[in-house]
């Protein structure tokens, strides 16, 4: 028979045991949380919209930056954000929308950021906040093979296309004496309106020109017009933590070679000085 203090004594030591027990298992849910991988943190800590992934606005297709079919879209941004989201111990999940109101559907709380190719401009920093450049890009020209057009200077009485909202709907407009500059949604109609006769040419992205001219032909790229532009990721006015995580990323990939791979991937080449020692320039 056990007498009454010794079974006390026994009492609180299982007390004791029962409780480590508890702590431990709750140290080792922690243990499971996704890490944020050399700076960065929880969804809260990055004032995102909700507890999860980084919701990101994106024109979609707009090759190569980013295509496919949802859920599963790859691209260069894709990567860039893929990557960063990673770095941070969170997933990036892309959401399609109209490039013409992009900027304005971030601000009002639509998504987290926008990863769409977007040249870093005044107006649009007027609405949102830019992380550093990532990509450094000019705009081009583009015809059918053996048309007239050789140059912007070229153009005076022609119909001209371009996306709606972009750089280079702005600069077709404010630089060429085009007779009619015609806005398209997405980048792939300004090539396709080129290479059916719809308009005389096109001005796009030289990136995006690149790409379709490789992948199918049927236009040529008379004129590069060096517009110097740097894209940016934009994030709201107000969310100041989930900029500096974003850049604090860019500078780690540019660091540790990450940045230049996808680059290699889509472009076969490193990631130029013009984006590693960015300065923006606004090409309106």
């Amino acid at each position: 028979m056990i007498n009454k203090s010794r079974l006390s004594a026994l009492i609180a030591a299982l007390v004791i045991a029962l409780a480590a027990v508890g702590i431990a298992a709750c140290g080792s849910s922690s243990d499971n949380s996704p890490s944020s991988s050399g700076g960065g943190g929880d969804s809260a800590e990055l004032g995102l919209q909700s507890s999860g992934p980084i919701l990101i606005g994106s024109d979609i297709p707009y090759p190569p930056f980013e295509y496919g079919t949802a859920p599963n879209y790859t691209g260069f941004d894709v990567d860039v954000m893929n990557q960063i989201a990673k770095n941070l111990g969170v997933t990036a999940k892309f959401q399609d929308t109209s490039f013409d109101s992009i900027f304005a559907d971030l601000a009002s709380g639509s998504f987290d950021a926008v990863a769409s190719a977007s040249t870093i401009t005044p107006e649009r920093q007027q609405q949102v906040n830019f992380s550093d450049p990532y990509y450094s890009a000019d705009q081009s020209l583009v015809t059918v093979p053996g048309s007239d057009i050789k140059s912007t200077k070229h153009l005076s009485g022609k119909n001209v296309a371009a996306q709606n909202g972009t750089t280079g709907f702005i600069y077709a407009q404010d630089h060429t004496d085009a007779a009619n500059v015609q806005g398209f949604p997405q980048g792939p109609d300004v090539i396709n309106a080129v290479k059916s006769g719809q308009v005389d040419a096109g001005i796009i992205d030289q990136p995006v020109a690149q790409d379709a001219l490789d992948k199918t032909g049927g236009i040529v790229i008379p004129e590069i017009i060096p517009t110097g532009e740097l894209y940016g990721i934009a994030v709201p006015k107000d969310n100041t933590a989930l900029l500096d995580a974003i850049n604090t990323q860019l500078k780690k990939m540019e660091k540790d070679g990450s940045l230049d791979k996808i680059y290699e991937k889509y472009f076969k080449i490193k990631a130029p000085k013009a984006v590693v020692n960015g300065t923006t320039k606004n090409p309106g």
